[in-house]
């Protein structure tokens, strides 16, 4: 059943059900004060009556007695029978003549008919028409007659206790009932004709509200579906324009949401391709050559990091290292990796002034969109037979240098980070390496971890940590420095990525001494 429907049968129910049930009570109720009021009545008029017949009563007991005298049997003649029976008939002629002068004198109200009844139960009315009408009643004292052909009755009796005689009035109520069934059909008639005027004044409205439901519920359907760009018009009324309103606020937060989850997939799956492009930029292992041994890694602390670090050598005698952030992350930060470690392996064949390849490497970078990324760049060439460090620190942190039998030792940084703003100034600077001694090269997101109270791992724990275990291999170095920041982070993902690679330089010319 369509809703409009239901709202039509529901309020027919809860309209008319009730008038139904108010105007039969209401007749009912009606009709029985009705009846108790002419009974009421009737009763008065025969106990008026009754008071008059007590003035004769003392006549009637002996007209009565005579008319009932019998002699015993066997007693009688029939010359006395006939007498008898003649003074009878005179005495219940005068007896009624008598009766007949007391029920004519009574009051006779809305068609009531007065009559008496003696102890043998025969009637006595004021005139011949009235005991026609009562014989066809067939009256039955004290509860309403009905008859087809006489219509509906109220009896009232009262009975003289001295006499016998019964004094009773009849008093038709047919008519008044009628006229009570007729207003009582009127006023229903009338009540259902309001509740259908109102029904016709609901439909229209009913119309509307099932219009903006269906509305609603069609917008419902195609947002379940799938459509995301569904609107409902919005009404006037205050209920319903608040509940199209926010079913509008709540289709268009879905869209948001759903592009939110279509941006956060497009970064995803462009975080893994960045991850899988770092992946094969980075070494894979550790660089073993004649003079020095080179290893490191890298922990992004997302998928892809802006981390980024290499080796390799250019020729017989000389080693070329690199580490570097890059300010963005994603494929975008990627790709830079790859653009910049393509560039320096190819540039350091021909450019041997470190400090000429990285402004280079920034006029370019400065010359292209100004949001570009920028980064961070440490770039160092190791020469095998003079274990001579040439190397240019762009806007990178401060490195170590450890001495084999001295202590860690800073590597002083000049520079700025290429890509920020152009402007050149940088500077090659020179180290000079000894047997045995390590070069430790880091990114900020290790001296920047932090612990749970937010107390940043530090140069200063970094620099005892290397002072400590300068003299171990490169595995075993750099697994203490990465316990040793974890433990400091404890159970915290990493805030920023993490690069750590070392270089052990082994002179040539204590090699052969040794051999």
């Amino acid at each position: 059943m369509r809703l409009r429907t239901q709202l039509a049968v529901a309020f027919l129910l809860l309209a008319v059900l009730p008038l139904l049930g108010v105007t039969l009570y209401t007749w009912l109720g009606s009709e029985r004060a009705f009846r108790q009021a002419v009974t009421a009545e009737a009763g008065s008029l025969a106990a008026e009556m009754s008071t008059r017949v007590d003035v004769v009563a003392s006549e009637l007991r002996t007209r009565l007695t005579r008319m009932r005298g019998r002699p015993e049997a066997g007693q009688e003649s029939p010359y006395q029978k006939a007498r008898r029976e003649a003074l009878a008939a005179a005495e219940g002629e005068e007896l009624r003549l008598l009766l007949r002068a007391i029920l004519s004198g009574a009051e006779r109200r809305q068609g009531a008919i007065p009559f008496a009844r003696d102890p043998d139960g025969k009637v006595y009315a004021p005139d011949a028409a009235d005991e026609a009408v009562l014989a066809a009643l067939g009256q039955v004292p004290g509860k309403p007659v009905t008859r087809r052909d006489a219509g509906e009755w109220v009896v009232a009796e009262r009975r003289d206790p001295e006499t016998g005689i019964v004094i009773a009035v009849a008093r038709p109520v047919g008519p008044a009932l009628q006229e009570m069934r007729r207003t009582a059909a009127n006023n229903l008639a009338l009540g259902l004709g309001l509740a259908l005027l109102a029904l016709l004044g609901i439909l229209p409205l009913s119309h509307r509200m099932t219009r903006h439901i269906a509305s609603l519920t069609e917008g419902a359907r195609r947002l379940a579906a799938g459509e995301l760009d569904v609107r409902v018009p919005v009404p006037h009324g205050r209920e319903f324009r608040h509940l199209a309103e926010t079913f509008n606020l709540l289709a268009r937060d879905l869209r948001r949401n759903q592009e939110r989850l279509l941006e956060q997939e497009r970064l995803r799956k462009e975080l893994e391709i960045g991850r899988r492009i770092q992946e094969e930029l980075l070494p894979r292992r550790p660089l073993l050559g004649p003079f020095a041994e080179v290893g490191g890694f890298s922990i992004p602390a997302r998928e892809v990091g802006g981390d980024f670090f290499n080796y390799f050598p250019l020729r017989e005698d000389e080693v070329a290292i690199l580490v570097g952030d890059v300010s963005g992350k994603g494929v975008g930060a990627a790709l830079l990796m790859a653009s910049l470690q393509a560039t320096i392996r190819a540039r350091l064949g021909a450019e041997r002034d470190l400090a000429r390849l990285v402004d280079a490497l920034d006029r370019e970078m400065s010359s292209e969109e100004p949001l570009a990324p920028y980064y961070t760049l440490f770039l160092a060439l190791l020469e095998g037979r003079t274990g001579r460090l040439r190397y240019v620190n762009a806007g990178h942190n401060t490195q170590f240098v450890l001495r084999r039998e001295g202590r860690a030792e800073l590597l002083s940084s000049v520079g700025r980070p290429p890509g920020l703003y152009p402007g050149g100034g940088y500077e090659e600077r020179t180290v000079e390496m000894r047997d045995g001694d390590a070069l430790f090269l880091f990114t900020d997101g290790l001296v920047e971890t932090e612990d749970e109270t937010g107390e940043p791992f530090g140069m200063s724990r970094l620099e005892a940590l290397l002072q400590v275990h300068r003299a171990s291999d490169l595995p075993a170095l750099l697994a203490h420095v990465d316990a040793a920041a974890r433990a400091h982070r404890g159970p915290a993902e990493p805030a920023d990525d993490a690069t750590m690679v070392a270089l052990r330089f082994s002179s040539p010319a204590v090699a052969g001494s040794r051999g």
